[in-house]
Parts: C-alpha cells; structure tokens; sequence
C-alpha cells in the first residue's frame, strides 16, 4: 500500500512538473517569435509602459504554466486525494513553471531600460508568477468549473495576442506594445483601444464566467457554479499586481481593468447560478404514481361466537334493585357479585317491618327541611 502511494505521488508531481516546464517555455517561445515579448531593444524613460506590459506577460506565462501542469497532473489524482495531495500537486507544477526564469533572464540581458535592473526585475516577475501559480495549480487539481474558466480565458487572451500582432506578421514590421487582455491592433483607432481597455478584461471576464457557469450548473453545487468565474481573471488580476500600474496612461487603464476582472468574472458565475435554472431545474417534479397492486383476496372473517354466561348475566335487563344505581354509576356496569349483594340485602329487608327497615336497605334517607338556625332534627328510629 506504501509503494502504490508512493508511485502515485510520483507519477503527480512528475506530470505536473513537465507539463508546466514544457507550456511555460513553449508560451515563451511563441511570445518571442510573434514579438510579443522583445526585451533586445532600449526603453527610454518616456516609453516605460512598455517594459511594464512584457513584465505582466511574463508573471501571466507563469502561473498560466502552473495551472497547465495542475491540469495534466489531474489524471494521476485517487478518488481520495485530499488538500494536502493536491498542494503537492501544486508545488511541483509552481516548480515546473520556474523554469522561464532563466529563459527570460538570459534575453533580458539585452535590454535597456533607463533606471532599472532588467535581468533582476524580469526574474524576479517570473518567480512570483510561478510562486502564484502554485495556488493557481491546486485550483486546477480542484473543481472541474475552475479549469474550464482558466482554459477558456487563457484562450481568448491568446486569441486578442494573435489579433493584435496580425497586422505586423504581415507586413514584416516590429510590432507595437502588446499588452495583456487588450486588444491592440493597428487597424482599430487609437481612441478606441484607449477607451476599450478598461473594458475588454472585466467583460471577457463577466462572459467566460457566465458561459462556465451555465455549462456547470447541472452538475455542481451552487456554491461551485457561482465561484467559477473566479480562477481565470484573478490570474489577470495577479499578473498586472506584480507588473505594476506602470508611468502613464497606456499601462495605467489596462491595470484598473484587471483589478475589476475577478470581480466581474464572479459576477457572470452568480448570475449562472443563480438565473440560469434550466427547465428540469424550475419545473416542480411530479410525485411518481405507485404501480397498480394485484387484488389481493379478502381477509378471513371469523365465526361468530355464543355469548358467555357472565356477559348474558352482565347485559341481561333485570329488577331495579337498590343500590345497582350506585355501583353502575361507579363502574358503568354492576358486576354479578355486585348484583347478588344487593338482591341479598333486599331480600332480608323484604321480611322487616317497616319500622325497623333502614335508609341502606331502602336506599332512600329522608332529610328534613333546614331553616339554617336550628340543627336538623333526626329521624325517629334513629334516635
């Protein structure tokens, strides 16, 4: 059991490792050839948003490879896997993603940049995005509704790269700034990419967030659904944190933007959550009928039976005999020992003379009248 743990941990962290090593530098790779990154050319002190744009791309390609490492390490996870495997998980696709320090350290060697150490700053961007994608990575190992939002957005912010630097691949010339999660394109005016970027990241945000979290709603709890749009844009958010709001206007709108982006992407997941019932969602369920039963044949009735003595002598109308009164006040009905003693006592006062009969064996006490001053007055025989 020791053993097949162990291997299990190793196949983890090994994948999740090489995954992110190889998605960090082939996003590198692909950065440089299309010009997105160039650190091989001098930044006046005028022109600093521009060595602020490359920075936030860097820290971005460093937690985007993390998470990519956490989402290939997914398959080597147990049914059991808790937090703590998942955080191993995690430490090695952040390590993984290391490896573009020296990547981007070396090129930057070239570059000069007025006041500013670019080997050290440009590392030091890298180290924190991979520190950062160590979360971003166990995210990914989590929720199904957390990878789905980090892919979608990572896609369409690669998809703005490419757009913006289209125009450039065709002509053969540099490239302009490229700055993350905005649309830079030549053939868009000036005016409106400036005004655009406080708005392109929050609403790619709201739309990744909403679009996840109606795809997730059938399958996970409400808490999950509404916290999907989350993990995407708060990478955004965290690479334009390291990079820094920059010197000017350029890089000042696309920072504010990002800020918002979490928040927005939180928002679409709610609104998933929370409007987007689908019809067997609303719809009350009716109550199964229960399935028609055989007839089932009647029970079998009994005989019925001669009544008793004692309950023939206990219902059988006899003589009003004194005192039956009081016992079948008392008990409801008198029982036959009860009626042979009072048939007893009033067979033996039947052969007294009147006068010497008493109030028990009559059942009958006469009261004088009492006029409250003088004591009632006894009856004769009892005197």
């Amino acid at each position: 059991m020791p053993g097949m743990a162990f291997r299990t941990w190793a196949k983890l962290v090994a994948t999740a490792f090489g995954a992110a090593a190889l998605v960090g530098a082939g996003q590198l790779g692909l950065a440089y050839g299309l010009g997105v990154l160039t650190f091989s050319r001098v930044v006046e002190v005028t022109d600093r948003d521009a060595w602020t744009a490359q920075l936030a791309w860097v820290a971005w390609f460093a937690m985007t490879a993390a998470a990519a490492g956490g989402l290939a390490g997914r398959a080597h996870l147990t049914p059991r896997a808790g937090a703590g495997t998942r955080l191993i998980g995690g430490i090695a696709a952040g390590l993984g993603a290391a490896t573009i320090v020296p990547l981007t350290m070396q090129p930057a060697r070239s570059a000069e940049v007025a006041g500013v150490n670019a080997v050290f700053v440009i590392g030091a961007c890298a180290i924190l995005g991979s520190a950062a994608g160590i979360f971003a990575a166990w995210a990914a190992l989590g929720r199904n509704a957390t990878r789905w939002n980090m892919v979608a957005l990572a896609a369409v912010v690669w998809l703005l790269a490419l757009v913006s630097v289209a125009p450039s691949l065709k002509s053969g010339d540099q490239p302009s700034t490229v700055r993350l999660g905005v649309l830079d394109a030549d053939f868009v005016p000036a005016d409106l990419v400036e005004r655009a970027s406080l708005f392109t990241m929050p609403v790619l945000a709201l739309i990744c967030g909403l679009a996840v979290g109606l795809v997730a709603r059938r399958r996970m709890s409400t808490m999950a659904v509404a916290l999907a749009g989350l993990a995407g844009p708060a990478l955004l958010t965290l690479a334009y944190l390291i990079a820094g709001p920059g010197s000017g206007r350029g890089q000042e709108l696309p920072y504010w933007a990002a800020m918002t982006a979490a928040g927005a992407g939180v928002l679409g997941s709610v609104l998933a959550a929370v409007l987007g019932r689908g019809p067997a969602t609303d719809r009350p369920r009716k109550p199964r009928a229960a399935p028609p039963s055989p007839e089932r044949p009647p029970l079998p009735q009994r005989d019925a039976q001669p009544e008793s003595a004692i309950a023939k002598a206990a219902t059988k109308p006899g003589p009003g005999l004194p005192g039956t009164g009081a016992a079948q006040a008392i008990t409801g009905r008198a029982s036959v020992p009860a009626r042979a003693a009072v048939a007893a006592r009033a067979a033996v006062a039947a052969q007294r003379p009147d006068e010497e009969l008493r109030p028990s064996d009559t059942g009958v006490i006469t009261m004088p009248p009492f006029n409250g001053f003088s004591p009632p007055q006894q009856p004769p025989h009892q005197r």
